[in-house]
């Protein structure tokens, strides 16, 4: 329920406008009443309301002098502004100047709840910006202000889970990410820092225990077969001013237990499930390999040396240790293998490519194949100028736009096209600037307005499924994240225009 100051001098008029809306608006509730300008300004730092409706003529503070205050300091605040005939043109300059709206005295009811449905669709959207904000700095693992949470999440307890498709975010180089949220109209909160990401908030009132874990069963199941997933949840209800504690712990969780080519399925409320692998083990499987990896560097053996990486790679998968541990393990063969001269690619290349490798990887052994090419710079014969070519790059253009329906992955467009995935990586680099999960997204996107624009009666789920999804509701996000509209906001307003 949206939270409203009323703020006029004329006790009558005052009590008019709360009457109708305790009355006759359901979604909002009057906090708090003002007589003069200089008392509403002191009552909305205090209280912060969503809306503050106003009359024009006000002591010591006009209304229109109150809401260019407002407007800088809380823009967040919607003002509705209440005028008397001769003072319109006044009204109209300070629409100009931020105002939502106005009305005319006599207040008419019907013209009141009119604005009012108006403001909140317009108070609704500011909402759903503000909660996202909030994800996005939970997410990121900044702290917020728990006064702005309880404000913009509408619900007093919430069930929380986080679903991680394959690997971790990029770590490694500072690459664009698209972060990915529910739409304006779906219940559940949904954030995600790029678009193998789903952080979950479910709202108690809305979900019993058995519907929400019914909710994470239908994710499970939407996860294609050739990726792994790690699921973090808690079948325990939190309530909102635990909201930043519990993303931390999700994440946290997540962090600490993803595991290249690894599916797992973590209850942070069974504490049986939590890893117990010894770190000191792992340490000694890391230290063997090292050393088998040093000798076998120093011989410059090209075969010796791959073998030795996919080896040590198979041995270390036995403790199925953390992606962050494994990264780090791969620095130390990266180091390795600069000491003896075998990369000679740049630390930024390097680390683009480490970046793609884990990002993409669905096994141990296809990260290992992958950062085989990181490691080792003996093999040229991909790079000739027929495959290193813009014609080249866009004959694997056309054949991603030719399949935009089907399930595309990055081994198999190598496969496709008999390329490693660490070179193909490196042609969507070179001659689109993007990662390839980024370009085929840009592909689908572009496609999918382009059939809402001709097609203005194509159903939404349709125009997903001929892109390449299957889930409406993540097709959805995903335009909205591309965009800055839902697909169904995106047809209105072309169907406006036109």
């Amino acid at each position: 329920m949206y939270r409203v100051l009323v703020v006029d001098d004329e006790p009558l008029a005052q009590k008019s406008v709360c009457s109708i809306i305790e009355k006759r608006s359901k979604n909002y509730r009057v906090i708090e009443t003002a007589e003069n300008g200089q008392e509403a300004l002191e009552k909305a730092r205090k209280l912060v309301p969503d809306l503050i409706i106003c009359d024009i003529k006000m002591p010591l503070l006009s209304g229109v002098e109150l809401s260019s205050i407002i407007r800088e300091e809380f823009p967040e605040i919607c003002f509705i502004i209440i005028s008397g005939y001769q003072d319109f043109e006044y009204a109209r300059s300070a629409i100009r100047s931020g105002v939502t709206d106005y009305l005319l005295k006599p207040i008419v009811p019907a013209e009141l709840l009119k604005t009012l449905k108006y403001t909140e669709t317009k108070i609704r959207e500011i909402h759903y910006k503000e909660r996202n904000r909030i994800l996005r700095t939970l997410g990121n693992g900044e702290s917020v202000d728990m006064a702005k949470v309880k404000r913009y999440m509408p619900y007093e307890q919430y069930y929380g889970a986080i679903l991680r498709t394959n690997g971790l975010p990029r770590r490694f180089s500072m690459d664009k990410r698209r972060e990915i949220y529910s739409d304006i109209h779906e219940s559940y909160m949904i954030f995600g820092r790029d678009e193998m990401e789903s952080l979950c908030l479910i709202p108690c009132e809305l979900v019993a225990e058995g519907e929400f874990l019914h909710y994470l069963n239908k994710l499970q199941k939407q996860q294609s077969a050739s990726n792994y997933y790690t699921l973090i949840y808690d079948s325990r209800p939190f309530t909102v001013d635990k909201l930043q504690e519990k993303i931390k712990n999700l994440y946290q969780n997540l962090d600490q237990c993803s595991s290249v080519g690894v599916t797992q399925i973590l209850n942070l409320a069974e504490k049986q499930n939590v890893r117990t692998d010894s770190t000191v083990e792992i340490q000694k499987r890391e230290s063997k390999v090292l050393t088998k990896l040093e000798t076998a560097a120093r011989s410059k053996n090209p075969e010796q040396i791959r073998n030795e990486i996919r080896q040590g790679y198979e041995f270390l998968e036995k403790d199925h240790p953390p992606q962050l541990w494994m990264e780090n393990f791969t620095r130390e063969v990266l180091a390795i293998m600069r000491q003896y001269g075998l990369c000679r690619l740049s630390p930024e290349e390097s680390d683009y490519q480490m970046n793609d490798a884990f990002f993409y990887a669905t096994s141990i052994q296809t990260l290992a194949d992958s950062l085989l090419d990181v490691f080792l710079d003996f093999d040229k014969e991909e790079r000739s100028s027929k495959v290193d070519s813009q014609e080249y790059f866009n004959m694997i253009s056309s054949y991603l736009e030719e399949n935009l329906g089907k399930t595309i992955t990055l081994p198999e467009l190598c496969h496709h096209f008999g390329i490693s995935q660490t070179y193909m990586s490196r042609l969507f680099r070179k001659y689109s600037g993007n990662s390839f999960n980024q370009y085929l997204t840009e592909l689908r996107m572009t496609q999918a307005k382009k059939l809402l624009s001709e097609k203005p009666d194509i159903l939404i789920k349709d125009v997903a499924a001929i892109v390449g999804y299957e889930d409406q509701f993540y097709f959805s996000r995903l335009f909205r994240s591309y965009t800055g509209k839902s697909p169904s906001e995106f047809l209105k307003g072309f169907n406006v225009e036109g």
